[in-house]
């Protein structure tokens, strides 16, 4: 008796199926194109709950605990005001040195946007992500409507267009839900043979995140698996052209040609970069997340073995769930794990895909192997499980809706900083600032009117570039007479430092004939100095440079 594996997936003509010659086959009337006020109005349909969250049940200026929303926008926005014009450049541009570590796609993305715009707000930067949020369901709905037909696609799309978890998620700002979309439209440009696009498609992919260097790869060789010879030569060209491209920009910048890659996912998993202690209950959550990582990992082997048609799609839902799955529970990345990530951007298209399997099963599977499971049962149980899923509010609700209160303490201090900056001895001049509090730049730059290009990073003072043991207490007047170089140099006429920051607080106390009190930021942290430092002498500062080294 030969055991058949259920075939969840609907017929697909491809050219390398051989013909039965005794059999006509009708075009399957699933694949008659829709018209095109359909996709308009799927598009809407996902783009109202998306919208109504931003700007109705959530504050569009506050990402709430995605501080890479912020994070991300400051990457655009010095990239704008600095890194373009920088002697340098034209570059990216960060007060953290994190300025390629996610991707140059998103930072140039939104330089154009708030070129076009005239505005610099991070309410566009959650627009940019909503639409492609909204793009990421249009794109399943033609996917699933061409594999499975269009009562699956449309059960697909309910719970995509409503998902908690999706809402939120495509609404934050983040920029998964533009990797995510390029991945889906580059599985669609194969489904339609477009072959060369698929390769570009998910080359850019790569450009937008880390992770889709993962899946990008990983997609083109597993095109290859279904299709060989000729059709595979535009695909991988037009992948390998885009990211040689990428590649050498990455070279040229950061001396690493897998920049983002390295740091995200290699030197993370053993630890160099992310926190390395894994507490009791980030181990306890290993089990379900090994679970995870062996149940999809079989079904990646599955869809690798028979490749169906929806073989492409399968593939990168189930390499997903692998690829999360595995970095949480096999490495140091464990170390990041909260409470709440499942509801996370992290998991936002694992979890829909998982509402595609669930959709296909309910409406596509079990009405072939079961007699009495008709259609009508099929909607019945999605829309039960698409109701239910609709408490995903609550844990959604517990940690994005108690933030508002520190934003706006942010934009207090922020509003405070901007009017001492603004005041004659300090405006036009530099401002030095900590390198992490994002946050803080979009305050200054939106509503203190401090331009981006008067900022100056504490990340890159002088402290920074001393040799290991080499203490401002043991040489205090070669340490001082960098610092004075530095200060001099950049034009900083206020500084702002972390009251814990050791190194500035004792230059502060050497010399406080350098330095007037003007004030502090107690939520933030900052002690707020204006700077007055003698002009110190080139060949002063050249020797206190050889005598640190």
């Amino acid at each position: 008796m030969k055991l058949r594996l259920p075939r969840i997936l609907a017929t697909e003509d491809e050219d390398d199926q051989a013909p039965v010659p005794v059999e006509v086959v009708q075009p399957d009337p699933r694949a008659a194109p829709l018209h095109w006020a359909w996709t308009v109005a799927i598009a809407a349909g996902a783009a109202i709950p998306r919208l109504l969250y931003l700007f109705i049940f959530s504050n569009p200026e506050n990402p709430g605990p995605y501080g890479d929303v912020w994070h991300h926008w400051q990457i655009a926005y010095l990239t704008k005001e600095i890194g373009l014009s920088a002697p340098n450049g034209p570059r990216l541009w960060d007060l953290k040195g994190l300025d390629y570590i996610w991707g140059i796609l998103h930072p140039l993305l939104m330089v154009a946007i708030f070129d076009v715009t005239g505005s610099v707000s991070i309410v566009l930067d959650r627009l940019v992500s909503l639409s492609c949020g909204v793009a990421a369901v249009v794109l399943l709905f033609q996917i699933c409507r061409r594999l499975w037909g269009t009562n699956v696609a449309a059960g697909v799309t309910l719970f995509a267009t409503v998902l908690p978890t999706s809402v939120m998620n495509d609404a934050s700002g983040m920029v998964e839900p533009l990797g995510v979309a390029l991945c889906l439209l580059g599985i669609w440009a194969w489904l339609n043979r477009g072959n060369a696009w698929a390769g570009v498609i998910w080359g850019l992919a790569t450009m937008a995140r880390a992770e889709a260097w993962v899946f990008g790869i990983g997609m083109v060789v597993a095109s290859l698996l279904r299709r060989r010879g000729v059709q595979s030569v535009p695909l991988v060209a037009g992948f390998v052209v885009v990211m040689a491209v990428y590649m050498k920009i990455l070279l040229d910048q950061t001396g690493n040609p897998i920049y983002p890659l390295w740091w995200n996912f290699f030197a993370t998993a053993v630890g160099q970069w992310q926190p390395s202690t894994i507490t009791p209950d980030q181990a306890a959550v290993r089990p379900e997340l090994a679970a995870a990582f062996l149940i999809t990992a079989g079904g990646l082997a599955w869809s690798l073995w028979k490749r169906p048609p929806s073989y492409m799609l399968l593939v990168f839902g189930f390499g997903y769930w692998v690829f999360v799955a595995g970095m949480f529970g096999f490495t140091a990345y464990l170390s990041t794990w909260v409470w709440w990530l499942p509801i996370s951007r992290r998991f936002e298209f694992p979890v829909v895909f998982a509402a595609v399997l669930l959709v296909v099963g309910l409406m596509a599977w079990l009405p072939r192997k079961l007699r009495f499971w008709s259609a009508r049962a099929g909607w019945v149980a999605v829309v039960a499980v698409v109701l239910m899923s609709q408490l995903l509010w609550l844990p959604i609700q517990n940690v994005f809706g108690t933030t508002d209160a520190t934003w706006q303490a942010t934009m207090t201090e922020g509003k405070q900083l901007g009017a001492w900056y603004n005041e004659p001895s300090y405006a036009g001049h530099a401002l030095a600032v900590p390198p992490d509090r994002p946050d803080l730049t979009y305050v200054l730059a939106v509503y203190g009117h401090v331009e981006g290009k008067h900022l100056v990073s504490e990340m890159y003072d002088p402290f920074a570039y001393l040799p290991s043991g080499y203490r401002l207490a043991d040489h205090p007047t070669t340490v001082s007479t960098l610092v004075q170089c530095w200060l001099s140099s950049n034009d900083i006429h206020l500084i702002a430092f972390q009251q814990s920051d050791a190194n500035l607080v004792l230059t502060v106390e050497l010399h406080p004939e350098w330095f007037t009190d003007i004030g502090t930021l107690q939520q933030t942290g900052w002690k707020i100095d204006g700077v007055n430092v003698p002009q110190p002498t080139v060949a002063g500062c050249e020797a206190a440079r050889s005598a640190s080294r």
